[in-house]
């Protein structure tokens, strides 16, 4: 038995083949047919679902709008520092990648010059990024 996140995913997932076949932009300046159409028919999927499921619960869009905004300054705290998390562990698998690569020499599958150019790469612009004022 599945339960109810098995019906859930189940669901989510049937949205996602279903925005996949008609990938119909909802936007302007977005060919259809690209999978960019499709992944914005999917998001826009969800919202119609989500907006239908607060209309029955009783609640009013324009006041869900308002609480929302009333939100917005812990929620955009919350997002940076979601992305700072992120970018952080990132920038944690770039520096093991380094320190393979210099102190792991014994290993056969060592990283290798290109994996060592990348990393650091990626590592410069996690750390421009998590240190940047956002």
């Amino acid at each position: 038995m599945r339960g109810i996140f098995g019906a859930i995913g189940s669901f989510i997932g049937s949205l996602w083949r279903t925005a996949q076949f008609w990938r119909i932009s909802p936007i302007e300046g977005v060919r259809t047919g690209s999978t960019l159409a499709g992944g914005l028919m999917f998001l826009v999927m969800i919202f119609a679902i989500i907006g239908a499921i607060l209309v029955t619960l009783g609640f009013d869009l324009s006041d869900v709008d308002l609480w929302l905004d009333a939100q917005g300054g812990w929620l955009d705290a919350l997002g940076k520092l979601a992305i700072r998390v992120v970018l952080g562990f990132i920038l944690l698998i770039c520096a093991a990648i380094v320190i393979a690569f210099f102190f792991d020499r014994s290993n056969p599958e060592k990283p290798g010059w290109g994996m060592l150019i990348g990393a650091l790469i990626v590592a410069y612009f996690c750390g421009v990024n998590i240190f940047a004022p956002l």
